[in-house]
Order: structure tokens, then C-alpha cells, then sequence
């Protein structure tokens, strides 16, 4: 005869099977983001808007990110009709709302640059460059973080699409095929 605890042991192991897999990260946290316009917004009622969000770490003065400005442009219009937003954020010290509104015009980029006082947001989610890519769900849930591409500044056709293709993958129901990539960007200056 099974004991009490060796039943919920089983049923504790069963429940852990059915259990959607998430990839190890943290959750984007209430903290404020403040607008091109300066209005202050919270990340947790961003993301709820949209199906699946995409936060890419900025730096005005990343060469690395500058190289990838066309990609990011045509990821945004790519995944817009299916629910996916874009939005850059500048965890710099020196974040101003007025100057990423300009950097976001001279860029081309029709997706916000939102400010990060203090780097809390950077800090919760592990950002450490700029190009560091976070992708989330509705409720919050880091899905993939790492970088756009396999790319640091020469872009290839040939490179491995991390972003897209973990995009692909959630989008048909899957786990990222890469939920962790590395990251090949500049040093966000948070101090």
C-alpha cells in the first residue's frame, strides 16, 4: 500500500511533466518607462498589450546597433500584423526622453525608444549591452533573451537570425529553438 507522501511525490512529478517549459529568466518587473513624450508607463502594462513583446536594449553611441537599425526595422514591420511589438530601451544614464525621441527619427525606427531611470528594467532582465534582446509574453514571461543575430557589425546573410527565428518558433506554439544566445553589442552605460 502507497503511503500519503509517495502518492503526492507521484502526483507532485506528473503535475512537473505537464508544466509548459520556460526558458530560465526573470520576469519583466512593475517599473516605470517613460515615453518619448514623457508620459511614465509600467513594462508590465506594455507587455500585456501585445502578444509578444520584444525589448532591445539602446545605445546611442553602439556602432554595433547602428548596423543593425534595418533589421530591427523590417523585424518590427515583419511581426506587427501578428501581434508582436517593438520597443527599444535606453538604460543609460544620461537617458533623456527628448533625445531618443530624435535618435528614434534620425534612425527611421517607428517603434519607441522608452527611457530606463536608474537601469532597473536592464538590471531585472540581465541587460548588460546594447543589441541585448528580451522577448516576453503578455504576462510578463521572458521567453529569449540574447542578441539580434550572430552578427556584431558586418552583417551576413549567412549569420543565424536568433531574434527571428525564436519569434518563428513562439509564434507556431514551440519553444525557441535558442531561448539563451550571446549577445554582440556595446557595454550599456547604466553608472
Amino acid at each position: 500500500m502507497k503511503t500519503a507522501a509517495s502518492i503526492l511525490v507521484a502526483l507532485s512529478l506528473a503535475l512537473a511533466g505537464c508544466a509548459s517549459a520556460r526558458p530560465a529568466g526573470p520576469a519583466v518587473p512593475s517599473t516605470p518607462l517613460v515615453t518619448p513624450t514623457g508620459v511614465t508607463l509600467d513594462a508590465r502594462e506594455l507587455v500585456a498589450g501585445a502578444k509578444l513583446t520584444v525589448l532591445v536594449f539602446f545605445s546611442p553611441d553602439c556602432h554595433c546597433l547602428d548596423q543593425h537599425d534595418a533589421r530591427l526595422r523590417e523585424l518590427a514591420a515583419a511581426y506587427r500584423p501578428h501581434g508582436v511589438q517593438l520597443v527599444m530601451v535606453d538604460s543609460e544614464v544620461h537617458a533623456t526622453p527628448e533625445a531618443d525621441a530624435a535618435q528614434a527619427a534620425q534612425r527611421g525606427y517607428r517603434f519607441p525608444i522608452l527611457v530606463d531611470h536608474g537601469a532597473r528594467l536592464a538590471d531585472a532582465v540581465g541587460a548588460q549591452y546594447a543589441t541585448y534582446s528580451v522577448i516576453v509574453d503578455a504576462q510578463g514571461h521572458v521567453l529569449y533573451r540574447g542578441g539580434i543575430d550572430s552578427d556584431k557589425t558586418h552583417l551576413r546573410a549567412t549569420s543565424t537570425q536568433y531574434l527571428r527565428d525564436a519569434l518563428d518558433d513562439l509564434l507556431a506554439g514551440k519553444q525557441p529553438r535558442v531561448a539563451d544566445a550571446k549577445t554582440l553589442g556595446c557595454s550599456l552605460q547604466k553608472w
